[in-house]
């Protein structure tokens, strides 16, 4: 077996695909944006504030990006192509995924200067900032969407 015949596969990789890049994109973006809410923390306590709890909706909204690859490749799964379309799906499935993926780093770096902005003042912008990031999540939901209309 050949490693085309392998990657031309749907299920080798179209159903592996876009849910492991959202997971990455999901992981690093948390990982970015938990970053700038530590160091928010941090700053709390040593100023003897109240820990903002706004914080950490930004390092987990990143975390629905795997969500919308798991989505994905569910459909993907459920779809009855032909043989010679399995490229063309791995084709669909990678540039969905990087969508989803770059959606839910972007997240996590807003979140993190949302984070950085709370240390400034804790009681204004909150819905800004979710907003911002729904925005930046509609990247994702728009990806998934689309790449699905591909799927006959």
């Amino acid at each position: 077996m050949t490693l085309l015949t392998i990657l031309s596969s749907t299920a080798f990789g179209s159903h592996a695909i876009t849910v492991g890049m959202g997971g990455l994109g999901s992981a690093i973006g948390t990982g970015i944006a938990a970053s700038g809410a530590i160091g928010l923390w941090k700053q709390s306590i040593k100023e003897k504030k109240k820990l903002p709890p706004l914080a950490l909706a930004m390092v987990g909204m990143p975390l629905s990006q795997i969500i919308y690859g798991m989505i994905f490749m569910n459909v993907v799964t459920g779809a009855e192509m032909p043989a010679e379309t399995d490229v063309n799906l791995i084709i669909v499935s990678l540039f969905v995924g990087v969508a989803i993926a770059a959606s839910a780093i972007m997240q996590g770096k807003a979140g993190a200067a949302a984070c950085a902005n709370l240390a400034v003042d804790s009681k204004q912008g909150a819905g800004m900032y979710i907003a911002v990031m729904g925005i930046i999540e509609t990247v994702a939901l728009l990806a998934m969407v689309f790449g699905m209309g591909a799927i006959p």
